[in-house]
């Protein structure tokens, strides 16, 4: 049935339903089914998901779909047309409880595709222009990792924003010296199908 969705698929609605368990597998078909009626039906409800909690959709357009899968994670679908097939771009955000997102592509059958459209950003892309490279250095290594969100925005949804979650992790006192090198946010725009670093 999957397959068979997958192959007519011409809007983000019919990639959400033929999508083959591997991103929505908490979601029976019937269940994104009946999310989408109530979408149309300006009912913004939550449906029960696999593990028991609330599933909801919060937007739908001809191109893009935004869902809460649960307390803690959403996901984000882009369909970009292609001269050939339909790239699919996947969000896929936790929150731990410091929003950290994760990409990934897939052709309109759903097989994933090796990334070659988006580089995802290290927290030195963050570093300001100008500012001393050893000086930033020696402050991202003391970070022990990265926490990075990622949503597509704009009126078509095709800008791609990376924000990086410090302000959040760190303590007040541990962050100031950092908020004076790192921009807050890095934005791509989508130029063909690879997200380039908005200059």
């Amino acid at each position: 049935m999957f397959m068979a969705v997958g192959v007519e698929a011409r809007t983000v609605r019919d990639f959400f339903a033929s999508e083959p368990n591997n991103i929505f597998m908490l979601l029976p078909l019937t269940t994104r089914l009946d999310l989408l009626d109530y979408y149309d039906n300006d009912q913004i409800v939550q449906a029960k998901n696999n593990m028991g909690e609330g599933t909801q959709l919060i937007t739908v357009e001809d191109n893009y779909l935004h869902v809460r899968m649960s307390s803690s994670k959403t996901v984000q679908m882009l369909m970009v047309p292609t001269k050939k097939d339909t790239l699919i771009a996947v969000i896929e955000t936790f929150e731990v409880p410091i929003k950290d997102s994760k990409v990934s592509f897939f052709d309109s059958k759903w097989y994933p595709l090796v990334n070659k459209h988006f580089k995802m950003p290290e927290l030195g892309d963050f570093v300001r222009k100008g500012v001393d490279k050893k000086h930033s250095e020696q402050l991202l290594g003391e970070i022990p990792f990265a926490l990075i969100d990622l949503t597509f925005e704009g009126k078509d949804h095709t800008k791609l924003v990376a924000r990086h979650g410090l302000q959040k992790f760190l303590t007040k006192e541990e962050y100031a010296p950092l908020d004076k090198i790192l921009v807050p946010s890095l934005t791509y725009d989508l130029n063909g199908v690879q997200w380039k670093l908005t200059k």
